[in-house]
């Protein structure tokens, strides 16, 4: 599966040395953008760039915080194309260079009255977050008067362990589901076993894919249920952590015996 990772910088020169030892470690430069509003701050711009973090993230509540991130006067680095083997030491390179803590932005800015990324989306998660629950060091949380960037105190970025703030997407491209026939068979079992409750089809979508592409990677091919649900619950966990595993798991599990009954 290909994944596509973002990270926002408070200053261009930290993306640009990200970017630099992304394509220094072998990663082709025409995978990797920053992205940034630069000296032109119209509407149509910054339309554009809504629209590419759109169709990268697809409806991914990630994509207001991104748009706005770049509104504000921010970086985002993104690399795109990624393998499963090459995105961890993608992310590690990265995070050396202090990306910000964005769920902690996308607070501070609601908090100012930003309206762009409702809270309730953040349920609704369709990527794979590096988010820890380490305190990220990323610069002031306060935006220099006159400003919309947030002052930078460019100490030397500290080491990956510090937090993990660069973020990884499945490639909608890469994600099983997509299909017509994947996407009505997901649509039918939606509609006749949580409609009821209320719930929409996009709360399910991402269980029902992710037991599909489990159940299609090397690791765990051919591979029962029983063996494996202890493996799929803890990266679930990690990477959709607004999602209880409870309340997802039968459809993740529809998702596997769709590849494996």
């Amino acid at each position: 599966m290909a994944h596509t990772l973002a990270a926002v910088f408070a200053v261009r020169d930290m993306a640009e040395r990200a970017r630099h030892d992304l394509i220094t470690a072998g990663f082709s430069g025409a995978s990797i953008r920053l992205h940034d509003a630069g000296s032109d701050d119209s509407d149509s711009l910054l339309d554009s760039v809504k629209h590419f973090f759109t169709d990268l993230f697809g409806n991914h509540a990630d994509r207001h915080i991104y748009a706005e991130a770049v509104r504000r006067g921010h970086v985002v680095l993104t690399l795109e194309g990624a393998s499963d083997a090459d995105i961890q030491r993608a992310t590690d390179i990265v995070e050396r260079y202090a990306p910000l803590d964005i769920d902690a932005h996308a607070e501070h800015w609601r908090a100012g009255g930003w309206q762009g990324a409702p809270q309730d989306d953040s349920a609704r998660r369709q990527g794979a977050s590096m988010q820890s629950d380490a305190s990220s060091q990323q610069g002031s949380m306060n935006e220099s008067p006159g400003s919309q960037q947030f002052a930078s105190d460019m100490t030397p970025p500290p080491p990956s362990s510090v937090g993990a703030n660069a973020r990884r997407y499945p490639g909608a491209d890469n994600l099983p589901g997509t299909s017509y026939d994947d996407e009505q068979y997901y649509r039918s079992h939606w509609s006749a076993t949580y409609v009821a409750t209320g719930a929409r089809f996009e709360d399910y979508d991402p269980a029902y894919r992710y037991g599909h592409s489990m159940a299609s990677s090397d690791s765990y091919r051919g591979r029962p249920w029983d063996d494996v649900e202890a493996d799929l619950r803890s990266t679930w966990e990690h990477t959709y952590p607004q999602s209880a595993w409870d309340n997802f798991k039968a459809a993740v599990r529809h998702g596997w015996e769709r590849i494996t009954s």
